[in-house]
């Protein structure tokens, strides 16, 4: 799998998974806004990693939109919904 785009609002979110070894899966995520990255990359996973692919990608977007929705040092614009 590719790296994978979402939208949030105003803000891009890249997601690509990264394999371990022993079949176990993590992923990265980088929060974008016009191009221009909000939160560097990010890894989600930690040491046991996820049972596959798709899993771990999806955690990885979860987690981006839990940052933008909460602050994490991700500066909100003035129209945001």
């Amino acid at each position: 799998m590719d790296e994978q785009l979402f939208q949030h609002g105003v803000y891009s979110i890249h997601v690509r998974p990264l394999e371990l070894n022993g079949a176990r899966w993590d992923a990265e995520y980088e929060i974008r806004q016009r191009d221009k990255a909000v939160k560097p990359w990010t890894t989600v996973g930690g040491d046991a990693g996820y049972a596959d692919e798709a899993e771990a990608v999806a955690s990885a977007h979860r987690q981006a939109v839990d940052d933008i929705d909460h602050g994490a040092g991700i500066p909100k614009p003035h129209a945001f919904p």
